[in-house]
């Protein structure tokens, strides 16, 4: 049998070669040393790292212990095996090279998968408190991340056992030329979502309107190939991610101040009183708190209407909520109603003026006794 002809050799190896087993010895109680330190030095780095709240370098440090453990013993190993060969010739000992190889390959992949597991479970215990990545984005990239590692290693698997990937390479880029123009609506849709993520024009819970459509409402889900929008009437809008890429979206959820435009007519009596109004209604707004001083205030006699005397009230109110605009554009007009009845002035209502031209025989009859 050959294994019992290699356990002969090996036998007579450890009566005739001390120094062998001596340098074998030395290099596994090193190993065993060495790789003790990194596992413990990692593990009290770790710690320390994670009261810094730092989820990305903790990340780095999980990941490697036990990867750096096994390699240190690979490399022992791979010494023991080197000064075997050195000494005696057995066939069996020229794949270890080889091994080696693919052993360090499967050890870094090892490691970068538990690199982005680790990474998106702490941004996960985080709840994304200090990371420029929400919940949905972070769970697309480590998918996406895990899916490029596997792929990866796994084609340096095979060029590394000598197996030839450009063969694989050409067969893939065809097949997925294929499917692409089989699926290209679908892959417009996935990367229309792959945008969304990127460019974050809205998130879950935001308004959206999207121009030349009829799509308008709230947010509640984005997906890889549609997105869910429900609009004022409490209907679901299923929307592919494709259209997002080539149309306009208003954000209003977004806005940094509401414009409020307002036209208030005072009555034709009131023209001298007018310019007076403006002015206190324009320090109102100057003094008002709740106003952008950022952007333009004015108040202004704007027209000559059919029957009032129309004053224009143009300012911003430092709001995002509409409820907040509401209430601050309320909150104008009737200051400005209070100012408009201090200076003796009132707001104008439609009116109209007749003017009767009598006959001449009526005016003659009226006149007579």
């Amino acid at each position: 049998m050959w294994f019992s002809k290699y356990w002969e050799v090996i036998n007579n190896l450890g009566h005739s070669h001390l120094p062998w087993l001596t340098q074998c010895l030395i290099i596994i109680i090193a190993a065993s040393i060495l790789s003790t330190i990194a596992r413990k030095s990692l593990a009290r780095l770790a710690q320390s790292i994670s009261i810094t709240e730092s989820p990305y370098i903790g990340s780095i440090i999980q990941s490697a212990r036990l990867p750096l453990s096994l390699s240190v013993w690979l490399m022992a190993v791979g010494w023991i095996l080197n000064l075997t060969q050195s000494m005696i010739d057995l066939p069996i000992l020229e794949v270890v090279p080889l091994i080696q190889r693919l052993v360090i390959i499967i050890l870094l992949a090892w490691f970068t998968l538990n690199l982005v597991n680790n990474g998106y479970q702490n941004l996960q215990k985080k709840h994304f408190q200090k990371s420029i990545l929400d919940a949905n984005t972070a769970e697309i990239i480590y998918k996406l991340s895990q899916l490029f590692i596997i792929i990866a290693f796994s084609l340096m698997l095979l060029q590394s056992s000598g197996i030839s990937i450009s063969g694989l390479l050409a067969f893939g880029g065809v097949g997925g030329l294929a499917v692409g123009l089989a699926a290209k609506d679908m892959l417009a849709n996935l990367f229309g979502g792959l945008v969304l993520y990127i460019d974050k024009p809205f998130h879950v819970g935001e308004k959206i309107k999207v121009m030349g459509s009829d799509v308008e409402g709230w947010v509640e889900e984005i997906g890889w190939r549609k997105t869910r929008v429900r609009n004022y009437d409490r209907q679901p809008i299923y929307v592919p991610n494709a259209l997002f890429a080539t149309s306009a979206v208003i954000n209003p959820s977004r806005i940094s101040n509401r414009p409020i435009r307002r036209i208030i007519g005072l009555r034709y009596q009131d023209l001298d009183k007018i310019k007076a109004i403006t002015k206190a209604i324009t320090l109102y707004l100057n003094s008002h708190k709740e106003l952008d001083k950022h952007r333009p205030i004015e108040v202004r006699l704007i027209n000559y209407g059919v029957s009032s005397l129309d004053i224009k009230i143009y300012c911003f109110a430092a709001c995002m909520e509409y409820e907040d605009f509401l209430r601050i554009q309320e909150g104008i007009l009737l200051q400005a109603g209070h100012i408009i009845m201090e200076h003796g002035a009132a707001i104008a209502f439609p009116t109209r003026t007749l003017d009767i031209d009598w006959p001449n025989e009526l005016n003659n009859h009226k006149k007579s006794p």
